[in-house]
């Protein structure tokens, strides 16, 4: 598909479609980026989502074109701003936020926090619920909502006419809409290799080797641990192609009121990828050296990469924190040694835990600081540590939160804030970060990776534990709640393997080991920039294609004319050529 107009007179256009969220968006905002700012592609980009992540999108184009002005004074082409049209529908989030939704949740995570006991029946009813919980999660929407957002979607590249478009896997509404129209596409992906390689593995490894997802069983699965973990798969496939009700009553919506377009989502890429379109690319982000090990990485997955999004450094968004994080606020004030670096908490916008839970984290950070301290004679400076947590207790002199940390928080060298202005990525740049515990999100992990800081990971739920787990195989940090499994941590625990990764005759190791990674994922500037090399690459292919195609029907057009003549030439009789 594309423009009419000859290649040669336009800048290449590429249309992205994701949902809003920052989980999924952000991985389009890099790329973005990166495809407005090559000084030797001139790329008009198009950017398809809802409202929220829109003055995202701004910023991201604002910050691009300061950075290719200073970088090419005398550019070759003009910089193009990246344009958002607005979908119409409902985003993702707005879609799970239903009561229904919010209900079944609550009453979920009520139920397996006060199981007592815990029976094979009940095991299998708690994960029936939560699988459907899962599917609804995946595909939230209505069959009117999805098929609204179908043709919105279908009439912006109608609009738009761009030579590529690059989609996110869980933004089934697009999906679909590309799929019936055939228009060339790629995944343009956060997830990893492993979550598309994985049912492609030799010898049933997916059942047997991997740990379910959402469940704290080690890597390799352990031999007492095999069969559940083969069961919960079995059982979670089973219930997904012959108990997911909701998904055909939106099937048979969609094949009603979209034209008879075929329902497409997430897990029809990860199973029949070559049913949906044909060459189809997945571009991940992620690499093998990241990567659980894999027997096998099938040709249309192609590792970009961390594609992280620029962000302004933390000195022009907040320069009292900078100079925090650099270990020169308020040394002389209280009178200690210049501190050697700063424990980043962020536990993301989607954890929430109560004052039970804050409490054992700070009892965790202040073992670490206890252990820093006893070793001031040693170590030249202190630990800092920085939490960027949403409170909803008393943090004052009276709350336990103080009764643990105040003497530190009081000499300012301990903060917990409720937000931070700047962009996570910028204050993991800015140079005096040593270590980061999160939740293991795909971004956190990624990001830390990026910065080569250790990281001290504490799942909560589904892939959030394969990220502990890579830290762990890699050796660029730990999982901070193994013992703790259902809870955000609890701080003995927590408060030994930050001493572990800091401290401890490890520390080097992790340190090193987060040094090699930081560099791999850097090479060629990024995973954002390999995946928008890519895309057009694919662009490109897909000219030579039809350029092909082009002068194989004008040879067999001037053939079809000779041919008579020939005959005739010959009275009849042929001359071999026919």
């Amino acid at each position: 598909m594309g423009s009419i107009d000859s290649p040669q007179s336009r800048p290449k256009r590429v249309l992205m479609f994701t949902n809003s969220e920052h989980g999924q968006a952000n991985v389009y905002l890099a790329t973005g980026y990166a495809l407005v700012t090559l000084p030797d592609e001139d790329v008009e980009v198009h950017f398809a989502s809802f409202d929220p992540i829109q003055k995202f999108v701004t910023t991201t184009t604002e910050h691009a074109q300061d950075e290719y002005q200073k970088s090419h004074p005398q550019p070759q082409h003009p910089f193009r701003p990246i344009i958002f049209h607005k979908l119409a529908g409902i985003s993702m989030v707005a879609a799970w936020e239903t009561p229904e939704v919010l209900n079944e949740q609550a009453s979920l995570n009520y139920l397996e926090a006060n199981q007592k006991w815990w029976t094979m029946r009940s095991q299998v009813a708690s994960i029936m619920r939560r699988m459907h919980l899962l599917l609804r999660v995946i595909l939230p929407w209505s069959g009117p909502e999805f098929v609204e957002i179908f043709w919105s979607a279908i009439d912006i590249v109608h609009n738009v006419q761009p030579d590529i478009v690059a989609v996110d896997p869980a933004f089934a509404p697009a999906l679909t809409a590309l799929r019936h129209i055939d228009a060339k596409f790629v995944v343009l992906a956060p997830n990893t290799i492993k979550d598309f390689a994985m049912p492609l593995q030799p010898n049933g490894e997916a059942l047997w080797k991997y740990p379910v997802t959402g469940k704290p069983y080690a890597y390799p699965v352990p031999g007492h641990q095999i069969v559940n973990n083969v069961f919960l798969i079995l059982l979670a496939i089973i219930i997904s192609f012959f108990f997911d009700h909701r998904r055909k009553a939106i099937q048979d919506y969609v094949r009603l009121h979209a034209d008879g377009a075929k329902l497409t989502t997430l897990n029809d890429l990860s199973l029949t990828p070559h049913l949906i379109s044909r060459n189809l690319k997945f571009l991940v982000a992620n690499t093998k050296e990241i990567e659980f090990p894999l027997r096998l990485i099938p040709g249309h997955i192609i590792p970009c990469g961390p594609m992280i999004r620029p962000a302004k450094a933390i000195g022009e968004v907040d320069p009292d924190l900078d100079s925090w994080l650099r270990g020169a606020a308020k040394t002389e004030e209280v009178g200690r040694r210049e501190q050697v670096g700063t424990v980043y908490v962020n536990l993301g916008t989607h954890m929430r835990f109560d004052e039970a839970s804050a409490v054992e984290l700070a009892r965790g950070l202040r073992i670490l600081l206890d252990h820093a301290d006893a070793m001031a004679d040693s170590v030249e400076g202190k630990l800092n540590g920085n939490g960027d947590i949403q409170p909803g207790w008393e943090m004052g002199p009276e709350s336990r939160i103080y009764e643990i940390l105040g003497k530190e928080m009081d000499e300012d060298r301990v903060r917990i804030v409720d937000w931070i202005e700047a962009e996570p990525t910028a204050v993991l740049d800015s140079g005096g970060v040593v270590c980061v515990v999160h939740h293991g999100g795909a971004n956190s992990f990624l990001e830390t990776c990026c910065a080569g800081i250790p990281q001290v990971v504490l799942p909560a739920w589904m892939d959030t534990f394969d990220f502990a787990r890579r830290a762990e195989i890699l050796n660029i940090g730990r999982w901070g709640n193994q013992i703790a499994v259902g809870r955000i941590c609890e701080g003995t625990e927590l408060g030994s393997i930050l001493v572990d990764v800091l401290l401890g005759p490890r520390s080097s190791l992790y340190a090193e080991k987060a040094r090699k990674i930081a560099e791999i994922c850097r090479e060629g500037g990024g995973g954002r920039v390999k995946a928008a090399r890519h895309i057009l690459a694919e662009i490109a292919a897909e000219e030579e294609m039809h350029q092909n195609d082009t002068e194989g029907q004008v040879e067999d057009m001037n053939v079809d004319e000779k041919e008579p003549l020939l005959i005739e030439h010959t009275n009849g009789r042929t001359n071999g050529q026919c």
